[in-house]
């Protein structure tokens, strides 16, 4: 959704379940969250949105950090470093 639709005043319909986001978290396998240091993805309000219709629909949610993707060997939990 991010590359196919202007985010910026357009009418996503009267009910969130109509919105372009919704749709495409129903047709998909699931969702990929990228997380920058700052964790500036999780301030936005859609991406919130996406996260909570994502679980909701008991879709697969894959993470990744500049490290990699969280639960595999390169992305540990461990120290952050710069």
């Amino acid at each position: 959704c991010t590359f196919a639709i202007c985010q910026f005043g357009e009418n996503f319909g009267p009910r969130l379940s109509e919105c372009p986001f919704t749709k495409a978290i129903g047709i998909s396998r699931g969702t990929v969250l990228i997380v920058d240091r700052d964790a500036g993805s999780l301030q936005r309000i859609w991406c919130a949105w996406e996260l909570w219709t994502t679980h909701a629909s008991g879709k697969e949610l894959a993470v990744y950090t500049p490290v990699g993707q969280v639960g595999s060997r390169r992305g540990t939990s461990g120290a952050l470093t710069e």
